[in-house]
Order: structure tokens, then sequence, then C-alpha cells
């Protein structure tokens, strides 16, 4: 592609200018998540703990999560002094929470400059990824699991740099980063098996030949101490008896939880999921152009690696690296069967990964072209069905806006009514802020009463996002009668309900995500 050097940062520069423009004029639009007051009672008992040595921190929900990335937005909120103003706060967190995965978007373009060596298919790579309907929604109010893939991208990067380069600068850095990594989702505890193995290995080699491996491994004799000391530096939790506690956390997969989740039309217990369940998500709720190119270009990858997977590794490490950033977490899945919650949310980090794969099997078939008759003709054709795809997603997203969080493709079912029927939409409740916003304008009284139809562990604070004055007319009651509204997502009750009078709903391709009723 013969454009010049300067042209070519201009267009990129243009891309990120126009996606952080665009992340930070909706970012006002998402709704508040089931998860997200919990997540911020965590932050907030955890710096209670730092500073005041609270007792109660050891009780929370989630102590056991990983508290990194709520830490800083913790800080945030009490430096920003937003701790009365909970509106404010939420969009403070949602606004954090879009800046790292702003960040994260940027390493990736770094990333696949590094596997591809080509500037446009490393920025097609980050537009597949804005365009990722469930992974942009997820980014302005997912604190887990998107800081979680944000921190993946950037370990991956610089665990790259460090098999380069084995300085104590980078092992330094690539420490750090890991730490914030386990600490933010302890399932990346897989970045420094990887680094131990692919620097041992590198090591090894250097020893073989006779070659001086001392600095090598003092570096990663380093990268280890600061690797530690981070870790237990960033969890609290840990203070106590880190090891002990490390293990407990490694090994508790949330085995407690009794729910069920609607799985191709069927209830199923969390803990009782089949070994497909997460390849089959990831298949029905990603652009059906992703897939396609993923199987080609994760097939080709095998097949490479088994052929030579020592030469494979020297001269496409990058590649190497995300065959198994995204192989052994599913192979984990699959053989040890944790609880898993809310689709594939708790696998997002490994999509930056399949995106890799999508780019490489698009590579392919685009060279596939090239040394056939007619190739021009081919290739125009072929790009012009990729833009046209994207073109399809992009408007999904555009009319569905701020519901993104609810895509599927063809495979899923042959319209969203259907797809309603066999496959969870918002679990996370994210569509009842604008229920309740609509409510609000429309009923005068001084105190509306409303019941949720729901069964969850966590309250959702749902009125946490509307105005103060808002929030204080509205009264959440616990038995029907008591109510003047009823208002379900439709989480573990897919069918319609036989009230008659519909007062509001939010409909994504004909199919209601959230529906209030007047009693």
């Amino acid at each position: 592609m013969t454009i010049r050097s300067g042209s070519q940062r201009t267009i990129v520069f243009i891309f990120f200018v126009l996606f952080l423009g665009v992340g930070l004029f909706i970012v006002k639009d998402y709704g508040i998540s089931m998860d997200e007051g919990a997540s911020r009672d965590h932050g907030i008992a955890t710096v209670n703990y730092i500073f005041k040595h609270a007792p109660k921190f050891f009780h929370c929900p989630e102590a056991d999560h990983g508290p990194f990335f709520e830490i800083i937005l913790v800080f945030l909120e009490k430096g920003l002094h937003l701790t009365h103003d909970l509106r404010a706060v939420y969009l403070m967190r949602h606004l954090a929470t879009f800046l790292l995965f702003y960040l994260g978007v940027i390493f990736f373009y770094k990333l696949c400059n590094k596997i591809f060596s080509r500037w446009y298919i490393s920025l097609l790579g980050c537009l597949f990824l804005v365009l990722s309907p469930r992974i942009f929604a997820d980014a302005f109010y997912n604190s887990k699991d998107i800081p979680c893939l944000s921190f993946f991208i950037l370990c991956a990067y610089t665990l790259i740099n460090y098999l380069e380069n084995k300085t104590l600068f980078q092992a330094f850095t690539h420490a750090f980063l890991c730490a914030a990594l386990i600490d933010t989702r302890i399932m990346g505890i897989i970045v420094p098996f990887l680094t131990f193995l692919l620097a041992g290995a590198d090591i090894y080699g250097m020893c073989a030949k006779g070659a001086n491996f001392k600095r090598p491994l003092f570096s990663l004799f380093l990268y280890c101490f600061f690797l530690v000391v981070f870790t237990i530096l960033f969890w609290p939790n840990l203070w106590p008896s880190p090891l002990n506690n490390f293990i407990d956390f490694l090994s508790a997969g949330a085995p407690h939880w009794k729910w069920t989740v609607l799985y191709l039309g069927q209830f199923v217990k969390a803990t009782c999921l089949p070994w497909h369940y997460i390849p089959v998500w990831i298949a029905i709720s990603t652009p059906l152009l992703y897939v396609v190119f993923f199987c080609v270009g994760y097939g080709k990858t095998v097949i490479s690696v088994g052929r030579n997977p020592a030469r494979f590794y020297f001269n496409h490490k990058g590649e190497l690296i995300s065959l198994l950033l995204i192989s052994l977490p599913i192979l984990a899945d699959i053989l040890f069967k944790p609880c898993v919650l809310d689709a594939w949310r708790h696998f997002f980090f490994i999509y930056p990964f399949f995106l890799v794969f999508v780019m490489g099997g698009l590579r392919s078939i685009f060279g596939f072209f090239r040394d056939k008759r007619g190739a021009i003709y081919f290739q125009a054709f072929f790009i012009c069905c990729i833009f046209f795809n994207l073109g399809g997603v992009f408007l999904f997203m555009v009319r569905n806006h701020p519901y993104q969080n609810v895509y599927f493709n063809s495979l899923a079912g042959r319209n969203m009514k259907e797809i309603k029927t066999r496959f969870e939409m918002d679990y996370w409740g994210l569509s009842y802020t604008k229920a309740l916003e609509y409510i609000v304008r429309n009923d005068s009284d001084r105190h509306i009463t409303y019941y949720l139809d729901r069964n969850y562990i966590f309250h959702p604070k749902e009125t946490e996002m509307l105005n103060p004055q808002d929030t204080e007319r509205l009264v959440e009651v616990y038995r029907i009668k008591d109510a003047k509204y009823f208002l379900s997502d439709y989480r573990w009750h897919p069918q319609d309900y036989n009230y008659k009078n519909e007062f509001y709903s939010v409909k994504v391709d004909g199919a209601a995500i959230v529906v209030v009723y007047r009693l």
C-alpha cells in the first residue's frame, strides 16, 4: 500500500482522534450495570482498609476479586470530590473505563504493528476492535473485564519487547503491568507463565550456544522479584498471608453461585455449562465476517506451528503468543469448567488475540488472490465485501445505541425475537436506567413505587444514574401489589408477560430488552 509515512501518521491520528471524540460524546448515554454498585463498594472497602484498616473489608462480597482498577476509581472519586453525587460518580467511572480501553486500542495498534509490520493492517485491526458491538458497549461501564482486556494488550506488547530485548527497564515495565493485570483479574497469571516459559527457552538456547546469558537471567530474576512485590502491593487482601490467600483466590472460581443462564433455549446451572459454551457465545455475538477470517487465520497458524514450533517462535513471536493467549484459556475452561456467567464477558480478554487471527486470515485470503489471474478485481471485490459488512455492524451500533451489548449475528437465530428465547439479552439490566428515566419524566407523582422482576445477588442500584431529584421520587417495593409500575429486563423470564397496560419498552431490532407495565 503506497502511502507516504506522513500520510500514514495523519490517517492513524485522525482515526484515534475521531474514536476519542465519539467516546467522550456518548459516555453519558450508558446506564448502570448490575455489578457496578458492588464493584464500587469493593473499591471503597479496599481503600478504607489501606488507610483505616477497616475490618469489614474482608467480608466484602467481592473481596476475592482483584481491586487494582477499583482503587484507582475510588482515588479519582475522592480526589474530584464526587462522593455525594452518585450520578457524577458513575459518569466518572464510565469515562475512566473508556479511557483505559482507548489506551488499550492504541497499544493494540502497536501490537499489530509488531506482528504484521503493516500500518494499514494494524489500523484495520483497531477498526475491527472498535466495531465489535459488545466490546464497544462494555468499554463504558464494565470496570472488570474491559480493564482486564486492556491490560492483556499492554502485557502482550511488553512481553514481546522483553523477549526481544531483555533489559532491566523492560523487565520492570512488564512486571508492573503483569501485576496490574493479575490484580484486576487473577486469570492474568497466564502472562507471567508465558514469560517464564518463553524467556526460559531463550536463555536455554543461549546457554546451549555458549553465549553469555547472565544478563538475561538476571533480568528474568528481577522480573520475578518485581512481579511478586507489585502483585502483593496492589492487592491488600493478600497482605495478611500472601501465598495462602493467592492460592485460595486462584482456586475459588465462585462455586457457591446457584444461578442459571439461558443457553440454547434452556436454563443451565452456571456451574454445569457444556464445554462449548464460550466458543458458541463468541461465534454468535461477534460479527460473522470476523468469525470467518478467524477460522482461516487460526487454522493456518496452528498448521505452521505444528510443522516447526521453534522456527515459528523465532520468526513470529507475536503470533505464537497470541495463539497461546487465546488457546490456553479456552482449553482451561473446557477442562476445569469454572463458574461462568453473563455470556462470555469473563473471556473478553482473549478478544484482541482473536482479532490478531482475524487479521491473519484476512491477509492470507488477500494474498491468495494476489497470484491469480484478474487479481485486482478479486481484491477490489473482497475489500468491498469487508466494508459492506463493517457498514452493517456500524449501522446496528448506531441504530441501537446505547444497547450494542445485545448484538448477535445470524448464527444465533433468524431474528431478535427468536434469539431472545435462546440466549440472554440485557443480562446486566443496563436498560433499566432509560426505563426509570421515562417513568419520572411522564409521571408527576411525588413518590413513584416500582417493582423489579429479578433475583440478583447484588443490588443493581439502578436509580443512582438518575438526577438526585428523580432518585428521591422513586421507591422500590418488594411486593407487586404495592407497586405502581412493574419492570423487567427478561432475565430468567424470556417470555412475554400477561400484563395488559404496557407503559414503556426498549427494543433492539424488534425484540424488547426491558419493559414497563403500569399496574
